[in-house]
């Protein structure tokens, strides 16, 4: 072991949070491998974040999840970890938590649902019943957004991604289009960001290197790399993962201290030199990473003075200048089993106000996974846009009181022909109407109020307006560190990658040999990309723009060319 390696074991490295998430277990995770001894400190009575699932006693047992979430081929410091996690004397978290890739399909109000069966832009354009001027104008877009640096970071930051694309698409591929920002971006398409789209996609659709995957009772070994469908957990997240990874830390060594959210910490001008409690204890530790929601964190660092107008830390106000982001997660119960067409599928509900997408949990989990007391098929969905107002009511997901929007949930999927469809092929001609309804089930922590919807743990995604202000993990202060998917990743998008991936590089600031596994871009991507700064920067249009003028003007000139060296 390295000397300065030597020198950090004999240190102590508590770690003070309020929220707990994959940044938090990612930093801990990594001091934890290095002899740092490190305590957790977490406002919830379990861990998970925004990727707990909990079985509540009201429910008889029944799983609910926070959000519905996935793994794309991109998420490479996510599998790297799951890798080192046991799942049981067999193998790892990554071994046998993930299913194998799922289908994506977009179920319109009427006509025949469409699947993303295929590669990369091809079955993308098909799915959302683009044309073709459609698919070479929204991939002419798409590419813009690839090849840049610094217009994408400060200029597409800014821009809507589904107001830029509606002058260039018919309305059936616009409204298509949107739908799959909720389901796939993770975001509400009211509010995200050009580059936040593009940059996705770029990831999803050219991302090294690939993940190798053994045999399994489905079949042989597989690969997931770019362009195939996501992951899945093969049961409730805090059983298959979370909870594994906790109890994996604490064999570590790592401390968790449950129910004890962070109030302040104590800054003396140079360094932090405690961290205090709501419970009025205090905590002191060599280096503290705060990785909290941003909001959390703004009132934390409101609480210490001088330490909020330092730069970094000074980012935090306008980070979360446009509020939280809203994504109702919902189960469906069945007492018996509604089969869907293919094994394992997601289904955007195109038309829905909600942007709502479903997936059936028994058709990926492991056998043995219980669905709750009578449950033969259990939905989970998320309405993934909340400032579009419904149909049954004309009000937003932020005003419904909770009955008003299990209504309109299920309105919305009554009323979507393309999944019914669906349902009755696999079900002998039985439809979405004719099975039962045991239960609807919202995810408990959602607060339906007279003052609108309220979350205990709000959620914060990129919009057009807060792009600029992500902080580094690193801060002017030596011990205290950031971490949290609103800080500078690779990944680049609030994902859990990017929650990961800060984690390793919250480490990273106090531990240089943390590896971080980059993300991919080709050269020809990167030395366009470098052209482009340059036009920018003198306030030319985008370089590849300026490059099909050209060439246009070229094909244009051509004839005349030519016409005049016959004639000469």
């Amino acid at each position: 072991m390295p000397s300065s390696a030597q020198s950090a074991v004999e240190q102590i490295a508590q770690v003070a949070k309020t929220l707990q998430q994959q940044r938090r277990l990612s930093a801990a995770h990594e001091f934890a491998q290095r002899g740092y001894a490190v305590s957790i400190y977490e406002s919830n009575c379990d861990a998970g974040g925004f990727f707990r699932s909990a079985r509540m006693p009201l429910d008889n047992g029944m799983p609910s999840e926070y959000s519905w979430h996935g793994f794309g081929p991109w998420y490479h410091n996510t599998f790297d970890v799951m890798s080192q996690i046991p799942f049981d004397e067999s193998g790892s978290v990554y071994d046998k938590g993930l299913t194998r890739p799922i289908d994506f399909g977009l179920a319109p109000d009427e006509g025949q649902a469409q699947f993303n069966d295929g590669w990369a832009i091809i079955p993308v354009s098909k799915m959302f019943r683009m044309s073709g001027l459609d698919s070479l104008r929204w991939s002419w877009l798409l590419l813009k957004t690839w090849a840049a640096n610094h217009r994408t970071c400060q200029g597409y930051s800014r821009l809507n991604a589904a107001e830029q694309r509606k002058p260039l698409l018919s309305d059936l591929g616009w409204k298509n289009w949107r739908a799959c920002f909720g389901p796939w971006v993770g975001s509400d398409w009211t509010n995200v960001s050009l580059h936040h789209v593009g940059q996705f996609f770029r990831k999803q659709l050219i991302s090294k290197p690939s993940h190798q995957h053994g045999a399994d009772e489905e079949g042989p070994a597989w690969q997931h790399s770019a362009g195939s469908g996501w992951l899945l957990l093969r049961g409730p997240s805090s059983e298959v993962w979370i909870n594994r990874w906790v109890k994996h830390l604490q064999e570590c060594g790592v401390a968790f201290h449950w129910q004890a959210p962070l109030l302040k910490f104590e800054f003396d001008g140079r360094d932090v030199t405690a961290a205090h409690l709501k419970s009025g204890d205090s905590v002191q530790a060599d280096y503290y990473v705060l990785a909290t929601n941003p909001f959390a964190a703004t009132d934390i660092l409101d609480r210490t003075p001088h330490l909020a107008d330092l730069d970094q830390l000074r980012l935090f106000r306008p980070l979360t200048q446009d509020g939280p982001h809203t994504q109702v997660s919902f189960r469906i119960a069945f007492s018996e089993r509604v089969n869907w067409l293919r094994k394992r599928a997601a289904i955007i509900i195109a038309d829905s106000e909600f942007n709502l997408t479903l997936c059936a949990d028994e058709q990926v989990w492991s056998p043995d996974v219980t669905l709750g007391e009578g449950v033969e098929s259990l939905w989970t969905g998320t309405a993934c846009v909340s400032k579009v107002a419904g149909r049954l009511y004309g009000i937003t997901v932020d005003e419904c009181s909770r009955e008003q929007f299990i209504a309109e949930v299920l309105a919305q999927l009554s009323s979507c022909n393309g999944l019914d469809k669906l349902i009755t092929e696999a079900n002998q001609g039985r439809g979405f109407s004719s099975f039962q309804i045991m239960r609807v089930e919202v995810w408990h922590e959602w607060l339906f109020t007279s003052k609108g919807l309220q979350a205990e743990q709000p959620k914060w995604v990129t919009t057009t307006n807060t792009q600029p202000y992500q902080p580094t993990q690193a801060t002017p202060v030596a011990n205290l560190i950031l971490a949290g998917a609103h800080t500078k990743t690779e990944a680049d998008v609030w994902s859990i990658e990017g929650a990961v991936e800060s984690g390793r590089r919250a480490a990273q600031v106090v531990e240089p040999s943390v590896k971080v596994i980059p993300q991919y871009k080709p050269a020809w991507l990167r030395t366009i990309s470098a052209l482009d700064d340059i036009c920018y920067s003198v306030g030319a249009a985008h370089v590849l723009d300026l490059f099909a003028v050209g060439l246009l003007g070229v094909i244009a000139f051509a004839p005349i060319a030519i016409l005049y060296v016959w004639l000469s």
